[in-house]
């Protein structure tokens, strides 16, 4: 064993606890006082060396412990272990081989639980006068120990009072601990019931202020009743300084009130911090032995390392939350399954990527192109369709002819009711020269009734010929398929619409009619044109429903906003997308199945 003839008691308490250790091949601890340089106190077996200086610059006297696997061995370990005070820090290397996980845990387990006489033991080399006062290696253990017990810092108190009451035999002994930067009593020796307001009290924790204040322990000796008669002829340069003679003086005067002719104030500290006080108090002649201030640096250290494992063994509830999120990292980053992990790490990066990803609901539905003016062409007489030139999709232009009928009939049966009409113009000139007023009546009605036969065979003449008035557009119809046929009254012949005038005729889902607001925009993408979406504008959504595809649609109309580049007809099949309300990428892609689990949930409770 390589190491500093300065510890000795530290070394032999090292190999006689942790000897017993299984799998334990190697150890190497490390001490420091202060702010000092680390020193090497013991070393055994196998170690690491270039684990040592990252362990001692990591040093953190609340990093309790630490494992990991060694690289290359089975069941092969490095651990470290690190303990700090006030003064004395101190840090344990160790190397475990083929201990397997689960019985890891045990033996770290025994190494937490023996380095307690491991402290006390560098504590006792640190220091060569603790015969004085009865607390060596026995008792401190002791303390060190109990204190793993301590659930509360109440019954760590108590522990502390019963301990030092067998070491110090004090006459009173008190423990004060600080709330804020002022001392509160906890516990009193002998069982004492602590008063809420009382004379003692108020002395004790004026006792305790002056040591915090002080920031070291206060070793108080009380004098007679003249003190001034007791002081030797000193000059001006060497007189006290007023502010400390004051100082000892009042805590001299509050021993005295106590009953007490000695007095001891040990501050205990965790980390940097004052967290309690102990006060002890002697009377007359019940005090044996002389209490040195390296003595009580010494107490002071072990009630320091005390509270430091009361705190680790009974960490308040944000430290164990903290832990538990420590252990859940570490199962998650540890070197344990680390693809499956390295899988869910990323998922759930992407999940929470989508999720802070603004988007917008933009469901698309099938559409089609549908003419806003529409009108028939039909058949104004029965008759033959002499000329219908224009077929579906084709322009016509202002003026030209959509569809025209057989006229040679008509023009042959104007003639004759012409030539009929003349006729009776003549028979009434007959008659009237005759002065035959009855034959002139009779032919006179005969007239009207042929006039109107003639009438209504030009109004036949003129619809023969059906004459585009503006620009429009073939949408219906089949009469270039029937030039030549008979067609009846009233027949339709073409459908006719404006060129210009188009709505879209959108099939929406059911799942979404409650979602989309009037007026709201979207985007239409015809198949014949994929490269030119056109924007249009939701106008209502009907109340007729359809089934499509095995999914009920209402069918609702869109405004096309400006008019498009490209050439829109009628019927014309492609898809709209319509703007929703905001929401996230990962709101968008799983609305369906949220919507689905929700309506199940209902249907179920």
């Amino acid at each position: 064993m390589a190491a500093s003839p300065e510890f000795p008691l530290f070394r032999e308490a090292l190999g006689r606890h942790l000897a017993s250790l299984q799998g334990l091949t190697g150890v190497q601890a490390f001490l420091r006082e202060g702010a000092g340089l680390w020193q090497e106190a013991a070393r055994f077996g196998n170690v690491d060396e270039t684990r040592m200086m990252p362990a001692l610059d990591a040093y953190d006297p609340e990093g309790g412990g630490a494992v990991e696997a060694v690289a290359g061995a089975k069941n092969g370990w490095n651990a470290h272990y690190m303990l700090g005070g006030a003064g004395l820090d101190l840090v344990l290397m160790l190397r475990f081989d083929g201990v397997a996980p689960s019985d890891l845990q045990v033996q770290l387990s025994a190494v937490e639980a023996r380095v307690g006489w491991l402290m006390v033991a560098a504590l006792s080399d640190r220091s060569a006068e603790m015969g004085a006062v009865a607390i060596g290696t026995e008792v401190g253990a002791q303390i060190l120990l109990d204190a793993a017990r301590a659930r509360t810092r109440r019954l760590l108190a108590d522990q502390w009072v019963a301990r030092l009451e067998k070491a110090l035999t004090p006459d009173l002994i008190a423990v004060t601990w600080l709330k804020g930067d002022t001392p509160k009593l906890v516990a009193l020796s002998g069982g004492g019931v602590v008063e809420r307001n009382s004379e003692a009290r108020s002395q004790i924790e004026a006792l305790a202020d002056h040591a915090v204040r002080a920031r070291a322990p206060q070793i108080i000796e009380v004098s007679g009743a003249d003190r001034d008669s007791d002081l030797p002829d000193l000059t001006e340069d060497q007189l006290p300084d007023p502010k400390t003679q004051n100082l000892l003086e009042d805590m001299m005067a509050r021993i005295r009130t106590l009953g007490g002719q000695r007095g001891l104030s040990l501050p205990v500290y965790r980390g940097d911090d004052p967290k309690a006080v102990v006060v002890c108090i002697w009377s007359e002649g019940s005090f044996a032995g002389e209490v040195h201030p390296e003595s009580a640096d010494l107490l002071a250290q072990v009630l320091s390392e005390s509270l430091t494992i009361q705190t680790r063994a009974f960490p308040s509830i944000w430290r164990r939350l903290g832990n538990w999120a420590w252990a859940i990292i570490r199962g998650i980053f540890g070197p344990t399954a680390w693809r499956l992990k390295l899988f869910v790490v990323v998922l759930v990066a992407v999940i929470i990527g989508l999720a802070m990803w603004p988007s917008q609901f933009q469901p698309s539905f099938s559409a089609r192109i549908e003419a806003q003016d529409r009108r028939v062409v039909s058949a104004p007489y029965d008759g033959f369709l002499a000329q219908a030139p224009f077929q579906l999709g084709d322009s016509i232009a202002p003026g030209e002819i959509i569809v025209a009928l057989e006229d040679t009939d008509l023009v042959l049966q104007i003639a004759e009711v012409q030539s009929e009409l003349a006729g009776i113009e003549t028979e009434v000139q007959a008659a009237r020269a005759q002065r035959d007023s009855a034959r002139v009546q009779s032919l006179e009605a005969q007239g009207r009734q042929i006039e109107v036969r003639l009438s209504l065979f030009e109004r036949q003449l003129d619809l023969a010929r059906f004459e585009a008035e503006t620009a429009a557009v073939v949408v219906g119809g089949d009469a270039w398929r029937r030039v030549g046929g008979r067609v009846r009254l009233g027949e339709p012949l073409l459908e006719l619409a404006a060129p210009d005038a188009f709505r879209v005729l959108v099939f929406i889902d059911e799942d979404w009619v409650a979602d989309l607001a009037p007026q709201a925009s979207g985007a239409l993408l015809l198949t014949a044109h994929p490269g030119s979406p056109i924007e249009v504008t939701l106008t209502n959504i009907t109340s007729d429903p359809q089934v499509r595809d095995g999914v009920n649609t209402f069918t609702a109309w869109m405004d096309i906003e400006a008019t498009p580049e490209v050439v829109l007809l009628d019927g014309m099949r492609g898809v709209v997308r319509i703007d929703g309300e905001a929401t996230s990428m990962l709101g968008a892609y799983t609305r369906g199945a949220l919507r689905w689990v929700r309506r199940t949930i209902w249907r179920w409770s």
